[in-house]
């Protein structure tokens, strides 16, 4: 399947397009060092279903100022996912406390059976470089995994963003290729 094939199924629904924050990671200068090693938070890391419960905690969560161009408003992301069945949003939490969110999608509808995207991700700004986000990403890889049938799984982000490549390769993506509105894609093949 070529790039622009693979665009038209990332980016057909997306604000500027997925990734991290999660998704806004690619202006983000860190107050760490760099490579970062997350450290085991003394809180679980878990997803769970947005749902009226929990829809006000998930829509206040923020990103800082230079971040918000990149990733579409988590409330735009739960309304567009009322519309498309195979568009999943999950809130993450640390311990009882809402600090991302994320919404992945099925891509059986748009031809591609098996084929899995993280259309959105991100943390909340209070809780950026404490190591939440590769926690909650692999616990998003985890539920992905376990979806009946997954045989691939994609993301994107701005090739000039070294973070975001060391980022998702420390998960197993890798770089297929730049899309029409010129983010990189990268898989992982199960």
């Amino acid at each position: 399947m070529g790039v622009n094939a693979i665009h038209t199924a990332l980016g057909r629904h997306t604000k500027n397009s997925i990734g991290i924050i999660s998704a806004a990671m690619p202006a983000v200068e860190f107050p760490y060092p760099l490579p970062y090693q997350a450290t085991t938070p003394s809180m679980p890391i878990t997803l769970s279903a947005v749902t009226r419960d929990n829809f006000d905690d998930i829509i206040d969560l923020q990103l800082l100022d230079h971040q918000k161009d990149y990733l579409a408003s988590n409330s735009y992301s739960i309304a567009q996912a009322s519309f498309y069945p195979n568009y999943h949003t999950r809130a993450i939490y640390l311990g009882e406390e809402a600090i991302g969110f994320l919404m992945y999608v099925s891509l059986a509808e748009e031809g591609q059976p098996g084929d899995y995207a993280i259309y959105r991700f991100m943390i909340d700004s209070r809780h950026q470089g404490k190591g939440h986000g590769r926690h909650a990403l692999q616990r998003a890889l985890d539920e992905i995994r376990s979806q009946p049938g997954v045989q691939r799984i994609l993301i994107s982000y701005v090739p000039a963003n070294p973070v975001a490549k060391d980022f998702y390769g420390s998960f197993g993506f890798v770089e297929i290729g730049i899309d029409e509105e010129e983010e990189m894609v990268a898989e992982i093949r199960l």
